[in-house]
C-alpha cells in the first residue's frame, strides 16, 4: 500500500518542524482530496464569501507526528458552522453518486448559538466530526465559557495543552503551529498549556486532569511553569468545586485504562490532587493507609499482570489467565489500587453503611456501580484470601474448603488473588514470595478443579429439596441447598440420588426436630 508523506512546514518556522513528517494511508490521503473539492464545490456556490480553509485538528495531528495511526478525525472550518460543512459534504458525495450517512449534531445545547453547531458523520467510511474554529470567553461567575467563532489562532490558544493545538492544513498539507510552541514541545516530549497556566486551569479546571493524563500516556515531562498551576490550592479547590465528577471520572477511567496507570498515579500523587480527584462524601473517615499507597499497590498489581520479574509467577499459574490479563480485569484491579487508601472501611450510604472505597468510585467519580461493586469485593476479598494462602499452606483446607472460598468470591477470586498479593508486597512482602503464596492457593484450587466451583449448581435444586423435607420453599430451603452444596464438594463423584439420600439421612432430623 503507498501512503502520501507530506514534510511538515510549521506556519511558526519553528525549526521542530523539520525533523518531524506527516504520513497519510491511502484512504486519508483520499478523504483530504475529497474535502479539498468540497471546499472548492461550496466556493463555486457562494462566491461572495470567503474561501473556505479546512484542516484537521487536535489528537489526530499529534499522533500522525509522533508516528501513531489514529482514527479520531476532526476536521475544523472557518466561515462555516461544522454542521452546515457536514450538509455540504453530503451534498457533494450526493451529487456525484457517491455514499452519504446520516449527520448527527453533536453536544446540543440551547444555550449555545446555533451557528456553532457540531457534526458528525462517515465520510469514505471515517467517522469524522466537523466542526467550526471558535473562541472561548470566560466569565468569573461560570465554568462554562461563552463561544463564538474563532480564527485559527484563537481555536489553538483555547485548547488545553500545545501538542494538541496542532492543525494539518488540507490544501498546503502543512503542519499549523499557531500556538508556536507545539511542535517543539512534541519534540522535546514536554506537555504545557498555550497561554499562562495559572489562568488556564482557573477558567477550565478539568485541564489539570488533561495535562496529567496525556503526560502518562506518552510519558512527556510536564512543564515547570504549568506544573507550579497545577500545584496551587486554589486550582485544588476548583477542580473539587467547579467540575462535574462524571468530568473527572471520565478522565481517570481513561487514565487507569490507559497505557501508564502507574505513572498517572504518581503524577496526581506528586501534585497533591488526590483528595480532589477521589473525593470522599463529606464525614467519611479519614484514609486508612496513606494515600502514597495507591502507587505502591498499582506498581506492584500492574508488575504481576505483565509478569515482571519474579512477581509473573502468579499469573502463569491461575486457571484463567488470560481472563486476568484482559483489559476490563486490568482496569478493575487498577481502580482498586488507585483507592486502596479507603480499603476497610464503611461509611453511611442512606439508610446503610457502603464500603467507602465503593462510595468514591460511585458518587466520586461518577463510574458504574458494576466499577463501584468490584473495588469494594477486590478490597475485601484481599485479606480472606491471604488467610486462605496462609491455611493452605499449612496442610489445613480441603476440597470443601476451597470449594466454599471460591464460591464466596466467586469469578473475581483470580484478580482477587493478584489483587491480595499487591497487598502484601506493600505490607512488605518480597514479591516472588507473595506471588508463590497465591500461586500455591490457585494451584490448589486447580488440582480439586475448582477453578469454576462458582458456577457448580447443586445436584438436588430447592423445589426437589423442600419436596422430599416436606416443607414449603422458602428461606430453610437456601440453608439447605447451602448443605447439600458443602457435602456435594467432599463428594465430587456423587450422583443426584445419593445427595438425596444425604438430605433424608442428615438434614432432614435436625430439620425437624429443630
Amino acid at each position: 500500500m503507498t501512503h502520501a508523506t507530506t514534510a511538515v512546514r510549521s506556519s511558526s518556522n519553528n525549526r521542530a518542524a523539520e525533523t518531524m513528517t506527516v504520513r497519510l494511508t491511502e484512504s486519508e490521503d483520499e478523504i483530504c482530496r475529497l474535502l479539498e473539492r468540497v471546499a472548492d464545490y461550496i466556493h463555486e456556490k457562494q462566491t461572495a464569501e470567503p474561501r473556505l480553509t479546512l484542516r484537521i485538528a487536535g489528537g489526530w495531528v499529534r499522533d500522525k507526528l509522533l508516528g501513531l495511526e489514529s482514527h479520531d478525525v476532526d476536521v475544523a472550518v472557518d466561515h462555516m458552522s461544522g454542521f452546515e460543512l457536514a450538509q455540504q459534504v453530503n451534498a457533494y458525495l450526493a451529487e456525484h453518486g457517491q455514499a452519504v450517512h446520516t449527520i448527527a449534531k453533536i453536544g446540543q445545547n440551547p444555550e449555545r448559538s446555533k451557528h456553532l453547531e457540531t457534526a458528525t458523520t462517515s465520510v469514505l467510511g471515517q467517522a469524522i466530526d466537523f466542526v467550526n474554529l471558535r473562541t472561548e470567553t470566560y466569565s468569573s461567575t461560570s465554568r462554562v465559557p461563552q463561544m463564538a467563532f474563532g480564527t485559527a489562532t484563537e481555536d489553538a490558544q483555547r485548547r488545553d495543552i500545545t501538542i494538541n493545538a496542532l492543525f494539518y492544513n488540507i490544501h498546503t498539507r502543512a503542519v499549523e503551529d499557531f500556538t508556536g510552541r507545539g511542535l517543539s514541545d512534541l519534540q522535546a516530549r514536554v506537555v504545557r498549556t498555550p497561554l499562562e497556566p495559572v489562568q488556564t486551569f482557573a477558567d477550565d479546571p478539568l485541564r489539570v486532569l488533561r495535562v496529567v493524563r496525556f503526560a502518562s500516556r506518552f510519558d512527556f515531562r510536564i512543564d515547570e511553569d504549568t506544573e507550579a498551576a497545577m500545584r496551587l490550592p486554589q486550582i485544588h479547590a476548583a477542580l473539587d468545586t467547579k467540575i462535574s465528577r462524571e468530568r473527572v471520572g471520565v478522565e481517570l477511567d481513561k487514565m487507569a485504562a490507559g497505557a501508564r496507570p502507574l505513572l498517572a498515579i504518581r503524577l496526581m500523587l506528586r501534585l497533591g490532587l488526590y483528595a480532589a480527584v477521589f473525593r470522599a462524601p463529606p464525614h467519611a473517615p479519614a484514609p486508612t493507609e496513606p494515600v502514597e499507597s495507591a502507587a505502591s499497590v498499582t506498581e506492584t498489581v500492574l508488575d504481576l499482570l505483565d509478569a515482571r520479574d519474579a512477581a509473573g509467577e502468579l499469573v502463569a499459574r491461575l486457571p484463567t489467565a488470560s481472563a486476568v490479563t484482559a483489559p476490563a480485569t486490568r482496569r478493575a484491579l487498577v481502580l482498586a489500587a488507585y483507592t486502596f487508601p479507603y480499603h476497610g472501611t464503611t461509611v453511611a450510604d442512606g439508610r446503610r453503611t457502603a464500603a467507602l472505597a465503593a462510595v468514591v468510585v460511585r458518587d466520586g467519580l461518577k463510574l458504574s456501580s458494576h466499577d463501584a461493586e468490584t473495588t469494594a469485593a477486590l478490597h475485601a476479598l484481599a485479606p480472606r484470601l491471604a488467610a486462605a494462602a496462609e491455611t493452605c499452606a499449612a496442610g489445613g483446607m480441603g476440597r470443601q474448603a476451597l470449594g466454599l472460598l471460591v464460591r464466596d468470591a466467586g469469578a473475581r477470586w483470580p484478580a482477587g488473588a493478584v489483587f491480595a498479593a499487591a497487598v502484601d508486597v506493600y505490607r512488605g512482602m518480597q514479591p516472588a514470595a507473595a506471588a508463590a503464596k497465591y500461586a500455591a492457593l490457585a494451584a490448589a484450587i486447580d488440582a480439586h478443579g475448582l477453578a469454576e466451583a462458582y458456577a457448580l449448581k447443586p445436584l438436588v435444586d430447592g423445589r426437589a429439596a423442600a419436596r422430599i423435607l416436606d416443607i414449603r420453599p422458602g428461606p430453610r430451603i437456601r440453608d439447605v441447598l447451602e448443605q447439600v452444596m458443602a457435602w456435594q464438594l467432599d463428594h465430587p463423584e456423587a450422583t443426584p440420588a445419593e445427595c438425596e439420600e444425604f438430605i433424608r439421612r442428615d438434614i432432614a432430623p435436625g430439620l425437624h426436630t429443630g
